[in-house]
């Protein structure tokens, strides 16, 4: 059951992930067109250069989302498609200016976690964590999904920690990380005191305003393998 919940939840993150992204480059794209107006010197200058880049690099991921997505979340992509993607994201991701290049290390981590290249993907999002110039969201996504890849493989005390900082912080990823706390307190041979703080947290989930239907519906289905149809 916990596999198929974090399968369940990875593959509803990125469909969601196609749709936010596009919309938060979207932003920069308008920033570019606001900060490019701004003039006076070498100064002025620097920081059109800067924003002209990022216009530019945003085009490239852009286009890149757009050729993976065109026919939806769902659809099959062809092997050139992602092949030629995959090449955008790379280069974007490793020399692409910032507001843009840990939104392609996102990307390009997503491919390689499909294509089951854990370790390039586990990289990646390292990487956006320590990027000073990632959005703090993108960096907390970067940290859920470095939590759930490495559910089977690493230490339960290294997991709850990560889990409970992103409770702490709240915001979107709090009611995600309560359900990763669950998963963990519900694993073969957890004590009573475990199951019952996973029930807490389940109902939480459940309760939450951020919490969206999908999730809603996998903590009510945890909730009856702890034998609570409520």
């Amino acid at each position: 059951m916990a596999d198929e919940i974090i399968q369940e939840i990875n593959e509803e993150l990125r469909a969601q992930r196609l749709r936010v992204v596009a919309r938060r480059v979207g932003a920069v794209l308008a920033g570019v067109v606001l900060v490019g107006g701004i003039g006076g010197g070498v100064w002025g200058w620097r920081v059109h250069a800067l924003h002209m880049a990022q216009h530019a690099a945003s085009e490239r991921y852009l286009e890149a989302i757009q050729s993976l997505s065109k026919h939806g979340p769902q659809a099959r992509t062809s092997a050139q498609a992602e092949q030629k993607a995959e090449e955008t994201f790379t280069g974007l991701a490793q020399h692409g200016p910032d507001g843009v290049r840990s939104y392609a290390a996102m990307s390009l981590a997503d491919i390689k976690q499909r294509h089951h290249e854990g370790a390039a993907a586990l990289s990646l999002w390292k990487q956006v964590e320590q990027d000073k110039t990632s959005n703090p969201a993108l960096k907390d996504m970067a940290v859920y999904l470095s939590l759930n890849a490495q559910m089977d493989t690493a230490k339960p005390e290294m997991l709850r920690s990560g889990y409970e900082e992103l409770v702490k912080k709240g915001g979107s990823w709090a009611s995600l990380a309560r359900e990763g706390l669950a998963v963990l307190d519900m694993r073969p041979g957890s004590t009573d005191a475990q199951r019952g703080e996973a029930r807490r947290l389940l109902q939480e989930v459940r309760s939450s305003p951020d919490s969206g239907e999908a999730l809603r519906d996998r903590a009510g289905l945890l909730l009856q393998t702890l034998g609570d149809a409520g």
